[in-house]
């Protein structure tokens, strides 16, 4: 496991420019080494930062879901100001330290949102996006740092329960 930082409005598109920069170079290096091969690898490598971005969407989408489903949380909304949302989804910066096998840590960078007064109620938020317990590790300088327990899951109630 890594450590991904998130950031909910980095999606990273092609890059035209880059792109046919990388081809015009490709052509360039392909004849001058007489390789076909940096014909194709050299457009392919221009666009390194929509890959990576894809290949962690595909690897890790369900902690990338996770993530965006405690972005478009009502908990997150100031009662004071309907515009918090988009201002926190602006702001936002998450990073997910996957490295324990038991637990993951997952830091919220608000960058001064006010809404982080209510850290506490946003651990359930986030124990209910990851569908695990959380808990608030501890506070830094408007940095959050959550502790998601997944040994403990949360259970759905049926009505066999009863």
């Amino acid at each position: 496991m890594r450590i991904i930082r998130y950031n909910p409005n980095d999606h990273y598109h092609f890059n035209a420019a880059l792109l046919i920069a990388g081809v015009i170079l490709g052509i360039i290096l392909g004849f001058i080494f007489q390789s076909s091969l940096l014909l194709i690898l050299v457009p392919v490598i221009s666009q390194y930062r929509w890959l990576l971005d894809e290949l962690n969407r595909i690897i890790y989408s369900g902690q990338i879901e996770a993530l965006n489903r405690l972005t478009n949380s009502a908990k997150l909304v100031d009662k004071r100001d309907n515009y918090t949302i988009g201002r926190y989804r602006n702001a936002v910066n998450y990073t997910l330290d996957m490295t324990n096998k038991d637990y993951y840590l997952l830091s919220i960078d608000a960058n001064g949102v006010t809404n982080t007064r209510h850290l506490q109620e946003l651990a359930t938020e986030v124990g209910a996006a990851f569908h695990h317990s959380a808990n608030l590790e501890k506070l830094n300088n408007g940095v959050a740092v959550y502790k998601i327990n997944l040994l403990v899951s949360q259970v759905k109630v049926s009505e066999d329960d009863f």
